[in-house]
């Protein structure tokens, strides 16, 4: 049913819950309107909703006597939460309403007469209600001691009745979670951290929680609730991207109720097939994922970015110093970090207006100084690290030793590296890292997308030996042992080593570093696999080994740091005793077999 259409049968008279409840069954002259998909079936469902509770509440107020029932209510108001109050509502959402008063006249069996009147029409039609009927004071009350409340009365959205009042309410609302919040903020950000450790991270499950997962739905109301707080604003530059997420996530959660016929919000693997063809009839389910992740980890860099900022303007926390010149307060200055960058507040920021414009090496130079200090990056300024020119090819020597350096500070590297990623700024650097960028795994041994794996190993491989392997080109080597896993691809380390070759020349690496680097890329999964189906100990499974390496010594070593990190960034499922033995055992033989071989290969110098 056209949008138009629901306007005049509207006007004629509001739609009865019975109509919407079997609209929700596919059945009735509503159901077209009610299950159509995208931001216009949000829309729809919205202002049926709407329509039919301000008949109900007429009839409610008319069932009750209650004085004003001309005006739809005096000193009363029936307001929205939640989806409806935000104007997200799914074909099978709960509803949360609360119906407000305040003044005298409205006595406990008054409410009860006046609630039976309105909830149970809604039961009876099938939906889900979580309700309440409470005084202003009550309203006011309930937000400052429960923190799921508070955020949801933020949402506060007038349905019918008195304007004033449900103004007043949400005012109060918002000016009692003004005032509490740098004590509340603390509870706030223990909630998000205990939902991620719950329901993990949206972009990396290869079953999300499309609400409750980091990077959900949930996140982008207590971002909105952040905001609300005046402790921190949004991302400065981000507002479209988190637009487009948010727009994202929803129109998935409708797909999957529609496929699903419940009201689920776990995207099982068995309906993604389904729901990506209802999105877009050539999507597939690893792109849906994709997608997915994309706009998880789009939500989860916006919410960091604003808890760590409103976090930082608690009391307590360190301030920015007053600078007086000749008696005048001045403006913070920035303190050098490195040629270009400075630090402010607690962010890397350029030191000049045009730092990135002339220097194409900064970005590289900026992510090393952020991890190596601990620091993040000033949203602006993650984004303008972009109009960077572009480093030459073959790149200079100081852009390589940057990346070493950079890649060498362990964990320190993944919220650098994320920020740089949802900048933009890795696959100018990088444009074969586009093919694997939030690309999902579908191996219950994995927890990450394919390119956070690949940053999640070279931040473990900081932390271990590498023997006579030259730690640089094995980081660099570790970065991109991913590269060639593409859908579809049957043997992603054979095609990984030959979309290495001309990355790393481009990279400005000499030939004998190339080959040492695509070799570790070509034989990721060698070691593993020798050791995990053969014997590992029996001589034909040293050999094997030894001569795909070409009896290196620097090449085995690299290639068993390589492996252990590989296997520890995939999961604990991945990594376990009996696994680890059984490599060592194969190492250890493939190294006496090294030193046995008559002609050693040299191992190749630092660039």
């Amino acid at each position: 049913m056209a949008l138009a259409a629901l306007v005049a049968g509207v006007s004629e008279g509001p739609p009865a819950f019975r109509d919407l409840g079997l609209a929700r069954k596919h059945k009735g002259p509503y159901a077209a309107a009610w299950w159509a998909l995208g931001a216009r079936g949000r829309a729809e469902r919205t202002r049926l909703l709407r329509a039919a509770l301000m008949g109900l509440w007429d009839e409610a107020l008319r069932a009750a006597r209650t004085p004003g029932a001309a005006g739809r209510g005096a000193g009363v108001a029936l307001g929205a939460v939640g989806s409806l109050g935000r104007g997200e509502v799914a074909p099978l959402s709960d509803l949360d309403l609360v119906v407000v008063y305040d003044g005298p006249g409205w006595s406990e069996p008054r409410r009860a007469e006046f609630a039976r009147s309105l909830w149970y029409p809604i039961w009876d039609a099938g939906f889900d209600l979580d309700q309440s009927f409470r005084s202003l004071g009550e309203c006011r009350r309930i937000a400052t001691q429960d923190l799921a409340a508070a955020t949801g009365l933020l949402s506060l959205s007038l349905i019918a009745g008195s304007g004033e009042l449900a103004g007043r309410a949400a005012s109060a609302v918002l000016a009692d979670w003004r005032g509490a919040a740098r004590k509340r903020l603390p509870d706030l950000a223990e909630s998000v951290a205990e939902r991620e450790a719950t329901f993990g991270h949206l972009a990396f499950r290869l079953e999300p929680n499309l609400k409750e997962a980091r990077g959900g739905l949930r996140d982008v109301v207590t971002l909105d609730a952040l905001v609300a707080s005046w402790l921190a604003d949004r991302p400065r530059g981000e507002a479209e991207d988190l637009a487009r997420s948010l727009t994202y996530l929803l129109d998935v959660r409708d797909a999957l109720q529609h496929c699903a016929g419940r009201g689920a919000n776990v995207l099982l693997m068995a309906e993604q097939d389904q729901v990506a063809r209802l999105i877009d009839p050539y999507l597939t389910a690893d792109q849906l994922m994709g997608h997915l992740a994309r706009a998880g980890r789009g939500v989860t860099h916006a919410l960091d970015t604003t808890m760590r900022r409103a976090l930082g303007n608690l009391p307590g926390r360190k301030a920015l110093p007053a600078v007086f010149v000749r008696g005048r307060r001045q403006g913070p200055r920035l303190t050098p970090l490195a040629q270009g960058l400075a630090e402010l507040g607690g962010e890397v920021v350029f030191s000049a207006s045009d730092a990135p414009l002339h220097d194409a090496v900064l970005p590289l130079r900026a992510a090393h100084l952020a991890a190596e200090r601990g620091l993040p990056f000033e949203p602006l300024t993650v984004r303008a690290l972009r109009s960077a020119p572009p480093l030459p090819d073959p790149w200079p020597a100081a852009a390589r030793a940057e990346l070493a350096a950079f890649l060498d500070q362990g964990e320190r590297i993944v919220p650098v590296w994320e920020s740089l990623d949802q900048a933009g700024v890795v696959v100018r650097l990088w444009p074969e890292w586009a093919y694997v960028r939030n690309q999902a795994q579908r191996n219950a041994l994995h927890r990450h997308t394919v390119d956070r794996h690949q940053v999640e190993a070279v931040a473990l491989l900081a932390g271990l030996e590498v023997g006579s392997a030259p730690r640089e080109l094995v980081a660099v080597a570790t970065l991109f042992h991913d590269i060639g896993k593409r859908p579809g691809e049957k043997d992603h380390a054979a095609l990984g080593a030959l979309l290495a070759a001309p990355l790393f020349t481009r990279m400005g690496y000499r030939s004998d570093q190339i080959k040492f680097m695509v070799a570790l890329v070509r034989h990721h999964l060698t070691l593993a696999r020798l050791a995990v189906t053969s014997d590992p100990a029996a001589p034909e499974t040293i050999s094997a080994l030894a001569d795909a390496l070409e009896y290196r010594r620097d090449l085995l070593d690299g290639l068993a740091a390589l492996t252990e990190a590989d296997a520890r960034a995939a999961g604990p499922k991945a990594w376990t005793k009996q696994r680890a033995a059984l490599i060592g055992r194969l190492v250890a033989g493939a190294r006496r077999a090294c030193k046995a071989h008559p002609v050693p290969a040299p191992a190749p110098r630092a660039p």
